[in-house]
């Protein structure tokens, strides 16, 4: 069955459907989540609030084609809520180091500072780098996820490198 049959079905009041979709979409899901706050139980945190989200709207998606894209923006949206919530997001070395699903001991040094030169970003430069390389979005995605032109991405999305180039002195990406 085609993700869009399950995504129909599961609009459709079927448990099993949406479970399996929650299921294939929860890693990079995941990734997406700890690219935001830096902090394995906060991205899980974030990621229990999006399927619950999600669970109780799956009724007012209107395409199923856009499924991926509304669960995306759900997961943003309560990221950047936990975010403000919380206040500033700290970054602490001791913590990142325990979340070894992102930072492995030989680069670890050059992905904190990919890390934190990334949380220094402005939002919107945040964003569409997450979506990028986090999530492994194309730039028509982005600008779907993020409800803006093609154009305000692929800007958004030069001048974010160009900054991380700057804060890291060096060609990163």
């Amino acid at each position: 069955m085609s993700i869009e049959k399950y995504v129909k079905a599961a609009i459709k009041g079927d448990d099993k459907a949406f479970s399996y979709l929650m299921e294939i979409n929860k890693e990079s899901l995941y990734r997406t989540a700890f690219a935001y706050v830096k902090n394995k139980e906060d991205a899980l945190d974030i990621l229990q609030e999006t399927v619950y989200k999600a669970y109780i709207s799956i009724d007012k998606l209107k395409e199923p084609k856009y499924f991926n894209t509304w669960i995306t923006r759900i997961l943003i949206n309560n990221a950047i809520n936990l975010i403000r919530k919380n206040g500033k997001v700290i970054l602490l070395v001791d913590n990142m180091k325990e979340n070894d699903e992102f930072v492995s001991d030989s680069n670890s040094d050059t992905k904190l500072d990919l890390l934190n030169a990334i949380d220094g970003l402005d939002d919107r430069y945040k964003n569409v780098i997450i979506l990028k390389y986090f999530k492994d979005l194309t730039i028509n995605e982005i600008a779907e996820v993020l409800d803006c032109p093609v154009g305000t991405v692929k800007t958004h999305l030069n001048k974010g490198l160009s900054k991380l180039r700057v804060f890291l002195g060096e060609e990163i990406i």
